[in-house]
């Protein structure tokens, strides 16, 4: 497999209180299959996920059929704790919070989430993200209340994510809320994503459920060689200002823990993160992980306290 020097996301870390139900929610509802599965080691809880070396748990990693980024690492601790976004009664918190997945019909996506243990919270609303691209999009909950913004696309022939082969699709997106879209935009171009488009959006405060008046400043960015995929969406509410959650979102912890990405060269990656002043979340391990195989890793904090990790296989 060819890599590039720093890649899309290729999996998202999920912290999960019932593996086998999520498992089985994320299976039924997007076609995932298993990709790989196996005990949590000491290495990923402490050095790449914040937690102790007394944690045990197992982990699962999902995805598409024959799908190798955008995948899905489904984390249950044998004493899970609690969901540290997704109640809403502090939406406003920076981080991870949202898994966003595309789907060939969104009414059916729907009910499939409602059959299997999630909840819908809105939609599906209709909005144009660019000239030549609209959406049908929703909000709902997996089983453990982790956001899900489930979307079918409208693209014009010439857009970056006309090509779909009208599956389920990877994770399109894993989003971040932000204290500063265009500050955390220009630390993720360093690591060689680009906008897919950058747009002040009002008027959705129903759709969102924001204080009247609240702007959402929304930057998606893509790898430029895998613009459907692994993609980071960058979301600041404008004049609704949170706090970060890094001590929260930690092993152990309900919902995602890490995105993280492939670098083909892990020491000039991390010359390049400390270049930018970028924090250590941890030290570099070197470890196996279930679809991945032998790799060493390195996990850092991004600039809203969300843990990112970049790793090379061996």
């Amino acid at each position: 497999m060819s890599v590039k020097v720093i890649s899309e996301i290729r999996v998202s870390t999920l912290g999960v209180s019932d593996l086998e139900a999520s498992r089985s929610f994320y299976q039924q509802c997007f076609d995932y299959v298993v990709l790989g599965e196996g005990p949590v080691s000491t290495e990923e809880t402490t050095a790449l996920w914040g937690g102790t070396a007394q944690q045990t748990g197992r982990q699962v990693l999902l995805g598409p059929a024959g799908a190798t980024s955008g995948l899905l690492r489904l984390v249950r601790y044998d004493e899970p704790g609690t969901l540290y976004w997704g109640d809403y009664s502090r939406m406003q918190d920076y981080g991870h919070y949202a898994l966003n997945v595309r789907v060939p019909e969104i009414n059916e996506a729907i009910a499939a989430i409602q059959a299997h243990g999630g909840r819908t919270r809105s939609g599906p609303t209709h909005w144009t993200v660019m000239p030549d691209l609209s959406a049908w999009d929703s909000l709902s909950f997996d089983p453990d209340g982790v956001l899900l913004d489930v979307f079918q696309l409208e693209p014009g022939p010439d857009n970056p994510l006309a090509q779909y082969d009208g599956r389920p699709s990877p994770l399109q997106t894993v989003a971040i809320h932000s204290s500063d879209a265009r500050a955390s935009a220009r630390f993720y171009a360093a690591l060689g994503l680009r906008p897919l488009y950058n747009k002040m959006l009002t008027g959705m405060e129903d759709f969102f459920e924001l204080p009247p008046g609240t702007a959402l400043h929304n930057i998606n960015m893509m790898h430029p060689d895998a613009p459907d995929l692994g993609r980071l969406e960058i979301a600041q509410y404008v004049g609704f200002p949170g706090e970060a959650q890094r001590d929260r979102a930690v092993a152990g912890a309900l919902g995602t823990l890490s995105v993280a990405f492939e670098t083909d060269d892990l020491d000039a990656t991390e010359r390049l993160l400390a270049a930018i002043g970028t924090e250590p979340a941890g030290d570099r391990v070197s470890l196996a992980q279930p679809g991945f195989g032998h790799l060493d890793a390195r996990c850092y904090f991004g600039p809203d306290g969300e843990r990112l990790e970049f790793f090379v296989r061996k």
